[in-house]
């Protein structure tokens, strides 16, 4: 039965309000008051930024709509989607840059067909790229990445028949051309999709059958059948400590549509995986959602107790599930029915986010019991990257041991299904101060990406997060495993001398030593970690002594501030050169490409100034967004960055 996005959900409160014991925070956590929301939360995605972008279309809210909210501020900005596609119901997940690959979506409704369209949404400059379109359309499909950091895209109703799509496409950010059909496999919509550490993907549901797909060979590989016959609307996650344990929590069967409250968990680590019944939830549900939390539990949040259709029944309650003691422990209530079209969503500082659900554009915030017992950890210095196989070198303050490091990733989670949801466990010190701990090995324990760095102490508080860039290698930027002519050409582009003391977050990979700069000790590993034949074109700011001291940089070419900056239209730059040299002047976007070519001459030795009127080189007006402007001159390459607002 396909359950449609345009449902009429008349929503009626039953049920116990919370715990029957007397309600505390440091018991049953807290709830902040309710915010208003501009649209319907169908899909939630938490950015490398801290923001999240919520887009959803109708439900409560007339037309097709997607903004950020800065979940500190409550600040909404308006972000609309490429105009004429409807992106209600895709899937997504997010490419090792941070940008998010948005993949089908609703085509049309009477007959429902799905949405063949897709786009990058850049977390940096908050702007939509659409991309190329899959095959056949997809209206509740589901997005994985994979540990190569390439994006596959599964099921959902294609956009000619009406019929669930086949087709497994794979998205690769560094192709030419970048959808390419991998395989057929008929599954229902919304599959449950996790990366295992073998590196095989593992669909849990929603039906009865599930089974393991080799991204490398294109096939498949029956594990078990559930003990329930099916779970549709339902959760499915990766159980914490390990990322061998999959949990499926609830859902229906259908026709019938009876939600269950019934737990099952599979170790795929076991030589013979099965389905095993583990203790059930307080409370049937359906259309909830499953939050890890950095302590290692799992929030049940929302649903409805009966069938759909007709009046709910809501289920107000939710519950914190512990792995270590194998318990359901009901916490305090939300305000609000959260049910279909709801979501939920780890936020940075150890707060879930929860919005939606039919007719209730709001949202309110959740604080776990952790949030009011000792004082929090504190950390006071982490990379912001680090690669499989290294160790991650950081600094914390806190009261009591042993402390527990953990990596949590971002979610995009919409329809209970959340694409992107993974806890690694990085190891456990028993002092705190500067630490090591080993990076994750492979990419097949921590795909790469951005992930949330939490420290939790003792007695299971968590520390605000610092986000953390998890790459290949370091020197890949573009992350397709080699450091090769590509990557040398971004090298230079994000060469900034000494005591930069900022990076824009594309060119991290080339921060080898983790002080927050691109100088000549990070080109002297950038060659060592060279994997092309020959050795990489000698980069001209680093020859000679091979380190840039601080004094040198400067005095022969600077590059002014960017003015106005912010600018509306026209905006100038303006370098002075020390002596008469070849320049290249030429503006960038967040991930590197070329916006606009403005100078390529030789220019005499002096004070020089060029005005854009912000067109690109197809005379079109540049987007808003966050731009670079780079330099190369007497060697050497500089950049200022400068936004383009409306």
């Amino acid at each position: 039965m396909l359950r449609a996005c345009f449902a009429v959900v008349v929503t009626l409160v039953f049920g116990v309000a919370g715990p029957t014991r007397a309600q505390t925070p440091v018991q049953d956590g807290q709830w902040s008051s309710l915010f208003s929301l501009p649209l319907i939360g169908i899909h939630s995605c938490l950015l490398p930024t801290g923001r999240v972008l919520i887009f959803s279309t109708e439900h409560g809210v007339p037309g097709i709509h997607a903004w950020v909210l800065d979940p500190v501020t409550l600040a909404l900005t308006d972000v609309p989607p490429p105009a004429g596609w409807n992106l209600d119901c895709a899937g997504h997940s997010f490419l090792p840059d941070g940008r998010l690959l948005v993949a089908g979506g609703t085509l049309q409704f009477n007959p429902l067909r799905g949405s063949k369209r897709a786009a990058l949404f850049d977390p940096y400059s908050e702007q939509w790229l659409p991309i190329e379109d899959m095959d056949d359309g997809r209206w509740y499909p589901t997005n994985v990445t994979l540990p190569d950091g390439r994006i596959v895209t599964m099921s959902g109703v294609d956009g000619t028949t009406g019929a669930l799509n086949p087709d497994i496409e794979r998205w690769d950010p560094n192709g030419s051309s970048n959808w390419e059909l991998i395989g057929q496999r008929l599954m229902p919509d919304y599959p449950n999709l996790h990366v295992m550490p073998t590196g095989l993907v593992f669909r849990s549901g929603p039906d009865t059958q599930t089974e393991t797909f080799n991204p490398a060979t294109y096939t498949w590989t029956p594990i078990a059948a559930t003990n329930a016959s099916a779970r549709y609307e339902a959760p499915s996650v990766l159980l914490p400590p390990t990322l061998s344990r999959v949990m499926l929590m609830g859902g229906y069967v259908e026709p019938s549509g009876t939600p269950t409250n019934s737990v099952e968990i599979i170790d795929l680590a076991s030589p013979s995986p099965v389905w095993t019944i583990a203790p059930h939830m307080q409370s049937r549900r359906i259309q909830h959602n499953a939050v890890l939390l950095p302590d290692g539990k799992v929030l049940v949040v929302g649903g409805r107790r009966n069938a759909p259709g007709g009046t709910a029944d809501s289920v107000m309650v939710p519950e914190i599930f512990d792995p270590a003691t194998s318990t359901w422990d009901a916490v305090a209530p939300h305000q609000v029915a959260r049910m279909y079209h709801s979501t939920a969503l780890l936020l940075p500082d150890g707060s879930v986010l929860v919005a939606g659900g039919d007719y209730h554009p709001s949202g309110e915030i959740y604080s776990p019991p952790y949030l009011f017992g000792s004082a929090r950890p504190t950390i006071d210095s982490a990379p912001a990257a680090i690669a499989y196989g290294d160790s991650l070198s950081m600094s914390f303050s806190a009261g009591s041991g042993p402390y527990t490091i953990t990596l949590v990733s971002l979610s995009a989670v919409t329809h209970s299904n959340n694409m992107t949801q993974r806890y690694v466990r990085l190891g456990q010190v028993l002092a705190s101060g500067t630490v090591s701990v080993p990076a994750p090995a492979n990419a097949n324990l921590a795909p790469p990406g951005f992930y949330m760095l939490f420290v939790v102490d003792g007695a299971g508080v968590p520390s605000v997060s610092r986000m953390v860039r998890v790459l290949t290698r370091f020197g890949d930027f573009n992350q397709d495993g080699a450091v090769n002519a590509a990557d040398r050409d971004s090298f230079e582009m994000c060469f900034t001398g000494p005591n930069a003391g900022t990076l824009p977050p594309r060119c991290e990979p080339g921060d080898f030593d983790a002080d927050v700069d691109i100088d000549c000790d990070d080109w002297s590993r950038f060659v060592a970690a060279w994997t092309a034949s020959g050795d990489p074109t000698p980069l001209a700011s680093c020859q000679s002594t091979g380190v840039v001291p601080n004094a040198s940089i400067g005095p022969h070419v600077v590059l002014a501030a960017p003015r106005p900056n912010p600018s509306h239209g026209a905006i100038r730059f303006e370098y002075t050169l020390g002596v008469e040299s070849a320049v290249q002047l030429s503006v960038h976007d967040i991930a590197g490409r070329t916006v606009a070519p403005l100078v390529n001459e030789v220019r005499s030795a002096g004070s020089h100034a060029h005005d854009w009127n912000s067109l690109d080189r197809g005379s079109r007006r540049a987007a808003p967004g966050v731009y670079f402007a780079l330099l190369v001159a007497d060697g050497r390459t500089h950049s200022r960055r400068f936004v383009l607002s409306e």
